[in-house]
């Protein structure tokens, strides 16, 4: 039942923002810069302003480490452009700022935007919504008025009036798939295979001649299956697993066969440069970008059912104490038994099913069943040593017969999942230890150890939800101890997320420093040379060490230059790979605006409460000013509080959202929080009700920290009789009469629902 709140209690807010004044400073970029020394860089345009951000040329991406401009030091650079700058202070967070000195050059990657016949010509309005100015473009043939294209922009960043050249046409926006055409021309994403590449994929035959297995270990008859999604196109690892007599000690003797892509990219030829360009596969919920062309990454490489197969192994012997004894790895052929999807496994080996398990028969049965009991020890012993326990939540899209998305859910994981993941860490870390123990250079998976201010942080946020006890350290043991404890309920995807950020980026390098997250000393990526560059580069490796042959004498500083484009390429297939996410959730619920759901608190930023719907699982804003009285958020971004301290939102709270708005555009999803499971200044539960105070549309500047001197909390509410634009529906309004005003009939002021906390309607002087 409803209740309010007790205003009467002395709680106030305080004189200054907490997360201002108590927030540990970001760590300033590794660059070594001082005061006024003068640096290029590549200018980050705002979506809402004149001003943005400089990123340092080879700098990693991530919180605080690209460098702030005020509109007025930006000296006319636009997103994309190429500066000189120099720095000239800090922010009030610790950040250090820059002034824009010279305007190089523009950027040289085309933009996505909208075709616009105008009476003086022609222009191009981009989609990137961190570049507002618009795009004078010569007459083409290439589109039509309102169609999306591809433009350049002319290299001088002297001209008064951006021009560019229409360069492609991207189609229509009531196109079907449009939004991966769109993210692929944002994030420069290379889709086309050129002419070059397709020749040389020419010569290539359509089953595996005989002379290509000599010299092969035959594995034909050796039973292996492969396990994957039942989307998945290429299948690059199959397993096998023969459990050892207990006359002869027990264990088992695991097979890992990886395609052998190696075989058919010539080091140096077309396709392998376009496949290094590329650096990964990129995917969309609907569609694939692949790293080497279908033929290949469908056909001849994957690891098709009933088909001959050249492959890669790793044989690794494991005691029954799971120590690895022998490891062995070998050029081979294998012709996989069954193509199997990962609700198979389950449904034959964990559920138990007569059918299924009639359908996969009794050979194939008892190789899955001993894979779970295996994989399950292996998951035990990873995380005794210390290996860090994180499942991330992911969400899976569903599709009506024509392509549109209808539904998205939680993406299910199972030990089936699990059991896969297992087999190919181990693999990884047995082709690791073997390049280490011979000294050959080679490309590393590497994990460097996280912050001890960050992990610090993260854990004082954990103790406040008393996932941690007040003397406990956050110990890979802790961590993982506290995941269990959080697994299913709804802290854990905001725990993971949180701890995740605590911990630095998985990269690849040429350099060994181990991995921290997996507590391995040897570790790098073998097992899907489909679609990883640097899984490639591997095997390439591993069968010049097998055949003896001589390797460069330069080969760790050019490996070195892989890893790090490859590194490149990962974070920007994530990131095109994210927003395109954020794309199909508002394709999906831009015919929704209206609808109420449930959803829990996600977490917060200056000015956003975020929350993910139970159904369809989704993430959407709601503005914190919408929820009046006042709210702040504290350091850690982790609750938001409100009307004088009397009302405490927290992660992972119940919620009830109305949608209010979609935009495309920025791929957001505004709503309207009409209900909330909140508490009061003593901790005691009740249903929060806002007062509904205020627009509830996300804007850019919604996202960003306030700067020195402006408000911290939100601003006031609205006088009462004033209605908000995107106010809720007549239906959430009730108890008002109609009155005339201005000539037009409106609602007059509602009468609050009952139970609900209204705000005071002044605030507090700083």
């Amino acid at each position: 039942m409803a209740r309010r709140s007790a205003s009467r209690i002395p709680v106030r807010p305080p004189a200054r923002t907490p997360d201002r004044r108590e927030a540990p400073k970001a760590p300033r970029p590794a660059a070594g810069l001082r005061p006024y020394e003068t640096f290029e860089a590549t200018f980050l345009g705002h979506p809402e302003g004149a001003g943005g951000f400089l990123r340092l040329a080879g700098m990693p991406k991530g919180p605080g480490m690209d460098l702030l401009v005020d509109w007025r030091d930006a000296h006319g650079a636009i997103h994309g452009d190429r500066v000189l700058a120099e720095i000239c202070g800090e922010g009030w967070d610790g950040r250090l700022k820059a002034r824009v000195l010279e305007v190089r050059g523009r950027g040289e990657i085309p933009l996505p935007g909208t075709l616009q016949k105008q009476p003086w010509g022609w222009r191009v309005v981009p989609l990137e919504p961190r570049l507002s100015q618009i795009i004078s473009v010569p007459p083409t043939d290439l589109a039509e008025d309102g169609e999306l294209v591809s433009v350049r922009l002319d290299p001088d960043p002297e001209a008064k009036q951006l021009r560019g050249t229409v360069v492609a046409r991207l189609g229509k926006k009531t196109d079907l798939k449009i939004e991966n055409k769109l993210t692929a021309a944002l994030f420069n994403l290379r889709t086309a295979f050129p002419d070059a590449v397709m020749k040389e994929l020419a010569p290539f035959p359509t089953a595996i001649p005989t002379e290509w297995t000599q010299g092969r270990e035959d594995l034909r008859e050796t039973l292996t299956c492969t396990v994957d999604p039942p989307t998945a196109k290429d299948f690059d690892d199959a397993i096998s697993l023969e459990a050892l007599p207990r006359s002869e000690g027990g264990g088992w003797l695991l097979g890992v066969h990886i395609a052998d892509v190696s075989h058919y990219v010539a080091e140096g030829g077309p396709l392998d440069e376009e496949a290094r360009l590329r650096g990964t596969s990129v995917y969309f919920p609907d569609e694939a970008i692949p790293m080497i062309p279908d033929r290949l990454s469908g056909d001849l490489c994957s690891l098709r059912e009933g088909v001959d197969r050249l492959t890669m192994t790793a044989w690794m012997t494991i005691s029954p104490e799971l120590d690895v004894v022998e490891t062995r790895l070998s050029e081979s052929v294998i012709r996989s038994a069954r193509r199997l999807t990962y609700d198979e496994v389950k449904e034959a080996s964990i559920d138990l099913s007569t059918r299924k398990r009639a359908d996969l028969g009794e050979d194939l049965c008892a190789l899955l069943d001993e894979s779970l009991v295996l994989s399950r020890r292996l998951t035990e012993a990873r995380l005794g040593r210390g290996a860090m326990n994180l499942d991330t939540e992911e969400a899976e899209f569903i599709f009506d017969a024509e392509g549109r998305p209808v539904d998205a859910r939680r993406y299910p994981r199972h030990d089936a999942h699990r059991m896969i993941e297992e087999f190919m860490l181990l693999a990884n870390e047995t082709v690791a230890q073997f390049f280490t123990r011979k000294k050959v250079p080679t490309i590393y998976r590497i994990h460097d150890e996280p912050d001890p201010l960050k992990l610090e942080i993260f854990a004082e946020v954990a103790r406040t939800f008393g996932l941690l006890k007040p003397k406990e350290t956050p110990t890979p043991e802790h961590l993982n101890a506290m995941l269990d404890k959080i697994r299913g309920g709804p802290l854990e995807a905001m725990i993971n997320t949180l701890l995740l950020r605590s911990l630095k980026r998985a990269e690849y390098s040429a350099e060994n420093i181990g991995h921290s997250g997996l507590a391995l000393q040897d570790y790098l990526h073998f097992t899907s040379p489909i679609r990883r560059y640097p899984d490639l580069i591997v095997h390439r490796l591993l069968r010049k060490v097998l055949r003896g042959e001589r390797l460069p004498e330069s080969l760790q500083s050019h490996l070195a230059v892989l890893a790090k484009g490859a590194s490149d390429a990962e974070q920007k297939a994530t990131e095109a790979e994210r927003e395109n996410d954020k794309w199909k959730a508002c394709l999906l619920m831009k015919s929704r605006i209206g609808q109420r759901f449930r959803g829990r608190i996600q977490g917060f930023s200056a000015k956003v409460v975020f929350i993910t719907l139970d159904a369809p699982f989704v993430e959407v804003g709601v503005p914190l000013a919408a929820l009046g009285g006042g709210f702040w958020i504290d350091e850690h971004r982790t609750k938001a509080t409100g009307l004088r301290g009397s009302v405490v939102l927290t992660i992972g709270d119940a919620v009830e959202v109305e949608l209010t708005a979609v935009d495309e555009d920025l791929r957001r999803i505004s709503a309207w929080m009409t209900e909330a499971k909140a508490q009061d200044a003593h901790g005691k539960a009740f249903t929060f009700v806002p007062t509904l105070a205020a627009p509830a549309t996300l804007r850019e500047g919604d996202f960003e920290k306030p700067r020195r001197g402006g408000g911290g909390r939100a601003k006031e509410p609205r006088a009462r009789h004033e209605a908000p634009k995107g106010r809720p529906p007549k239906k959430a309004r009730a108890g008002g009469k109609a009155r005339e005003v201005g000539g037009k009939r409106r609602e007059a002021s509602p009468k609050p629902p009952k139970g609900s906390v209204l705000g005071t309607g002044k605030r507090k002087g700083r």
